[in-house]
């Protein structure tokens, strides 16, 4: 079952020894890039050390295991951020202030991670765990365990803690139960108090491989081979960025990237101006830079073809208007458009008035493209 977690390979050892030499540590800190694996190990972990068979592997097929499948087990408890409850009381459980219509979204969220423990909870004005969160963890942790095995407590997002959260979880962590643990899972350990992060045994998560997360889309969602190395690239090591972008229209918006190079370097000034009054519409600045990523990798690719590497190749469905790009602009700057793309990219995620950037782009593209070629012309005809 630790194959259910995409990569990870040096956390799965930590974890396993820990569990045959029963060295399992109280609190846990499992740190990383967002989307990298953290919750996903978190509930793996907690498994194996509720797996009825008592081995460093859950078996999968336990009745423990099988209440993991559903995040349903009596020894498993998930703190994240949730929604204030109209006359919520600190002394309270958060859920018992909300609505009904908050707690079936709450449920749905949590059959969505259940599914796939990648999945980011999306929960509308869940800001912040706050300290009645905590009071549940620790009333949780002061009793015996509902079943055989680990009390596990998850806090997913563990840096949205506020301040009262925080240090009631010190508290906790500064008297632990036994067979009890606690695992905090963020990708912002800077935002935790030192003192947490003093009392957890730190866990770094690694960025994953496009090739971990092409192989993952491909065996858990089907995803055809070209649509999974397009997306994968694009996850930039986040699986749950990756899974995200399934639902997008990646062919549809990498069309019109190449597109936008087509009219710059054709002169076909009205169809790129219309072009760009139509993409910066609607300023969705992450939507923008996902349209210049898939203009930057195109831009890379043809870069791998003039150097003779047509293995590898991202947009393995572009290999003819690749090669006709090549051909027509031998000379060009490749280097120089992929660094002008990369800037944009950049810009994009600023507050930059973004007509004015993709203007700029597209003069850029052409003086390294098409210019680049009329000065090799220049220079070759020279005395």
């Amino acid at each position: 079952m630790w194959d259910w977690v995409i990569g990870q390979h040096r956390v799965k050892n930590l974890l396993r020894t820990a569990i045959e030499r029963e060295r399992v540590a109280h609190a846990y800190l499992f740190y990383g890039e967002e989307g990298v694996g953290m919750d996903a190990m978190a509930i793996e972990f907690a498994r194996v050390l509720n797996c009825e068979q008592g081995k460093p592997e859950a078996c999968a097929h336990c009745r423990a295991c099988k209440q993991f499948d559903k995040l349903q087990h009596p020894n498993l408890k998930l703190i994240f951020a949730l929604p204030r409850g109209r006359g919520e009381k600190i002394d309270e459980p958060p859920i018992d202030a909300l609505e009904d219509e908050d707690i079936r979204l709450i449920q749905k969220q949590l059959s969505l991670k259940a599914k796939n423990p990648y999945h980011r909870l999306q929960i509308p004005k869940a800001n912040e765990i706050r300290i009645n969160s905590i009071r549940e963890l620790r009333r949780g942790a002061s009793l015996s365990a509902f079943a055989e095995g680990w009390k596990v407590f998850i806090l997913i997002d563990a840096d949205k803690m506020n301040d009262e959260a925080s240090n009631a979880l010190l508290k906790t962590l500064e008297e632990p139960t036994p067979r009890t643990v606690l695992i905090l899972t963020t990708s912002r350990r800077e935002k935790l108090l030192r003192t947490i992060l003093s009392r957890c045994q730190p866990v770094r998560f690694d960025p994953l491989d496009s090739e971990e997360i092409r192989d993952a889309l491909i065996t858990r969602y089907s995803v055809p081979l070209e649509q999974a190395q397009l997306v994968a690239t694009l996850a930039n090591g986040n699986f749950t960025h990756a899974v995200e972008l399934l639902d997008a229209d990646l062919r549809e918006r990498r069309d019109a990237a190449i597109d936008f190079i087509r009219y710059t370097l054709s002169n076909r000034v009205t169809q790129l101006f219309d072009q760009i009054e139509e993409i910066t519409a609607t300023p969705d600045r992450a939507a923008m830079e996902q349209w210049l990523s898939l203009m930057l990798v195109w831009l890379r690719d043809a870069a791998a073809l003039r150097e003779g590497r047509s293995t590898g190749l991202v947009n393995v469905d572009q290999l003819e208007p690749l090669q006709r790009f090549v051909t027509n602009f031998p000379d060009a700057d490749h280097a120089r458009a992929v660094a002008k793309v990369e800037e944009a990219i950049a810009l994009v995620t600023k507050n930059v008035y973004l007509p004015l950037v993709l203007a700029n782009l597209a003069f850029q593209l052409k003086e390294a493209i098409v210019v680049g070629l009329k000065q090799s012309l220049a220079e070759s005809k020279a005395p």
